[in-house]
């Protein structure tokens, strides 16, 4: 299938070429003690999430703060609780009978309705998973997001550099879901989309820069993003396009799918997971993994636990990124031997430019043509 021509501004292409050498069911969160003496408190803070959520970053970011809220000193400092619900018409009655002071949702699928309750309540502080750009005007709310399109578009670029079939593709068994035209939201509402359309155009800015030719497989879907599956499809699917010469498909999956990838390399392909490092996570399964694109929510905990020091969770947007070290991209294992300096050398001078703002991603899928 031929690529449709990627629009891009001929500054940016120029700058390149200047560039390139140089945050479990129980209803605890955690058991810690009203604090004692002087020590300060946030009131009962309280973190929302959704029953069998399949959100990468609601796990990435729950999995943090957990860590977090286990250390003594926010043991001694905080009361936790846990809010797991699986509608949003839940929430509110849960918030008052936990008597929740500050609260911290990381369910991007209940950032609408969150949004909606912090203008009701405003005694209570909110920071909210897939609420940036919805949030400006309350005082009582920011919102929160991981922006994977910056290592997707790195990734995109890498797969066309060491695709030895000259095809690589994308596929998610994520339904597909209404995107906005807020960037914010178009995050939030549709990741696999606004995540699979950064990869493709990685690989598009290769070929143009490059003069080459790699192709995106699409199959028979419209809109140049990923092949949307079932779950129980999803490892047939990866193995099929391996059978099509399909060499690198980035992956945006549940994450307890990890075994769909299972093999890939013994067709002579490799994966790019979404989310989390899955090499480093499942050494069983890195022979089928060129690399992944990473959330790492640390910072982002730090951040909110820091405000919560203030009494309020509240505060600015909290967007993950690249610059950030919000989101990565993982090493390439097994595949180093591919890459070559020079590659290694452009996905340099490219990072470096999204980290300074000289490549924004969301202008460069405007542009596409």
């Amino acid at each position: 299938m031929r690529l449709r021509k990627l629009s891009i501004p001929v500054i940016l292409l120029a700058t390149l070429a200047l560039t390139l050498g140089g945050c479990a069911s129980s209803s605890k969160v955690t058991s810690g003690a009203k604090p004692t003496g002087g020590a300060k408190t946030s009131g009962v803070f309280c973190l929302v999430e959704r029953k069998k959520s399949q959100d990468m970053r609601a796990a990435a970011l729950t999995k943090a703060m957990k860590e977090a809220l286990a250390k003594p000193e926010n043991k001694k400092r905080l009361q936790a609780e846990k809010i797991s619900v699986e509608k949003t018409s839940q929430i509110s009655s849960q918030l008052k009978k936990k008597k929740c002071k500050n609260v911290l949702s990381v369910e991007p699928k209940f950032a609408q309705e969150m949004v909606r309750i912090a203008k009701g309540k405003t005694e209570i502080n909110f920071a909210i998973m897939g609420a940036i750009g919805q949030v400006k005007a309350l005082p009582n709310a920011s919102g929160i997001d991981f922006d994977l399109r910056q290592p997707a578009f790195l990734a995109g670029y890498a797969a066309a550099g060491v695709t030895k079939s000259g095809q690589v593709g994308a596929v998610s068994d994520f339904l597909r879901e209404d995107t906005g035209t807020n960037p914010g939201r178009a995050l939030g509402n549709d990741p696999a989309s606004a995540w699979a359309s950064a990869f493709r155009l990685g690989v598009e800015y290769y070929n143009q820069f490059k003069g080459s030719g790699i192709k995106f497989f699409s199959g028979e879907q419209s809109g140049g993003g990923a092949l949307r599956v079932k779950t129980a499809q999803l490892h047939e699917q990866l193995l099929k396009l391996a059978d099509e010469k399909v060499d690198v498909i980035f992956v945006v999956a549940n994450p307890s799918e990890t075994g769909a990838v299972a093999e890939l390399a013994a067709k002579d392909a490799a994966a790019i997971w979404t989310g989390q490092d899955l090499a480093a996570r499942t050494p069983d399964l890195k022979a089928n993994v060129l690399t992944s694109v990473v959330i790492d929510a640390s910072g982002c905990t730090k951040k909110l636990l820091k405000q919560l020091q203030t009494d309020s969770i509240a505060g600015s947007d909290y967007r993950g990124t690249l610059k950030n070290t919000g989101v990565k991209l993982a090493g390439w294992g097994e595949y180093a031997p591919r890459f070559s300096d020079s590659l290694t050398a452009e996905l340099a001078g490219i990072r470096s430019q999204i980290d300074s703002g000289k490549i924004d991603i969301a202008k460069l899928e405007a542009h596409r043509g």
